[in-house]
């Protein structure tokens, strides 16, 4: 009885491994929640932010695509200070994937920038002024992506070092964050 549960569990995993061939997708669309842990400089320490994105990504090659996301993360209040950040991206660039049998592992360079909206500035001699500015941005990182089905896949981490160059009144400063991400992805196509 016991071998011959084995047996099943075995050759229903090689069933799913076999559906699960990895073939170079012509497009990918993907959602993701992100977490990013917010460096702002100044005197404001670090803080986290919770949000989400997607993109999609148009593949010339097994190796080559072009990626464009667009994201969001917002934070109410850090260490006791109402800030009420919300930061939206759009970066677009290059990822190159290393495609196996199920898992892809892939590192872009993506450039744009983020429209960043606050509800303080600690500058100001008036505690709550609301403002918005347009950044450069960009991330550079990389991630994994594990495939269920020639369709679906999930992709249980990505990683990126998140940088944009903010402008607080006369001092331009680079504001350097850490982003970890994780979603679904969906496949089109085939090359």
């Amino acid at each position: 009885m016991k071998s011959s549960v084995i047996l099943f569990g075995a050759l229903l995993l090689s069933g799913v491994v076999a559906s699960a061939q990895e073939t170079t997708p012509l497009a990918e669309v993907g959602l993701s929640y992100s977490y990013m842990r917010v460096n702002p400089g100044g005197t404001l320490s670090s803080y986290n932010a919770n949000g989400g994105y997607g993109y999609a990504e148009y593949n010339f090659s097994k190796v080559f695509g072009l990626a464009g996301e667009l994201g969001a993360n917002y934070v109410g209040s850090a260490n006791g200070v109402y800030l009420g950040n919300t930061t939206f991206e759009y970066l677009f660039g290059p990822r190159f994937n290393w495609r196996h049998s199920r898992f892809t592992p892939y590192v872009q360079a993506l450039v744009g920038g983020e429209r960043f909206s606050n509800g303080l500035n600690p500058a100001s001699s008036s505690p709550r002024l609301l403002n918005s500015q347009n950044n450069f941005a960009a991330a550079f990182g990389g991630g994994v992506d594990f495939a269920l089905t020639n369709h679906i896949a999930v992709k249980p981490i990505q990683v990126e070092w998140l940088t944009a160059q903010v402008s607080n009144s006369n001092l331009n400063y680079a504001q350097n964050n850490v982003r970890y991400s994780a979603g679904v992805v969906f496949r089109f196509g085939s090359k």
